[in-house]
């Protein structure tokens, strides 16, 4: 059955990427008008995360957290050539609670995003642990790291990893060293 529903997901990705690229060589247009203000890969990118993001939802109803993780895990090592490592402890017979599993996918979706568009790594490993009382999903790569950027600080995909778990009264601990990659931790209490 998973061969077969891979086999479907991968047809689907191959056809995702076809229409992106093709989207990717029109010109702009917004309201009908062209548009120079957005590049074409831009657009795509937006594009391309909304999708991913649906495809995502539909997963996490039918395959459960860890098994869409795994799947996208598999598609990203593919796509990126960066090597993954997954690990997932969970509680025997405990499902998560379905906004928090959305969470936590979100998390784990932009964390990854930032590896392929910024870290320059060529390993990940990813960490889920499932526990009655809490959910906690680590992101390490082995890429540049953060530098002199100030974790706390900044916009963009930290940010929106940040915003996310504080909406779940939950923490954000994010440690880079130049050189030597970033690590995401997120732990969002259950209720």
């Amino acid at each position: 059955m998973y061969d077969q529903i891979e086999d479907a997901l991968t047809s689907i990705t191959m056809q995702l990427r076809s229409a992106i690229e093709a989207d990717a060589h029109r010109p702009p247009r917004v309201n009908g008008k062209a548009n120079g203000a957005s590049g074409p890969l831009q657009r795509a990118n937006g594009w391309a995360r909304q999708v991913s993001a649906e495809l995502g939802s539909i997963l996490l109803d039918t395959l459960g957290l860890a098994a869409t993780i795994e799947w996208h895990a598999r598609q990203f090592q593919k796509c990126t050539g960066v090597l993954y490592e997954l690990k997932v402890s969970h509680a025997a017979a405990f499902d998560l609670p379905e906004e928090y599993a959305a969470a936590i996918f979100d998390v784990y979706n932009e964390a990854l995003s930032n590896v392929a568009r910024h870290a320059g790594a060529s390993r990940v490993a990813i960490a889920l642990t499932i526990t009655p009382h809490e959910v906690t999903m680590v992101v390490s790569d082995d890429g540049v790291g953060l530098g002199a950027e100030d974790p706390a600080a900044g916009a963009g995909g930290l940010a929106a990893i940040r915003a996310r778990s504080r909406s779940y009264k939950g923490s954000c601990e994010v440690a880079g060293v130049r050189n030597a990659g970033t690590t995401v931790t997120v732990s969002l209490p259950l209720p």
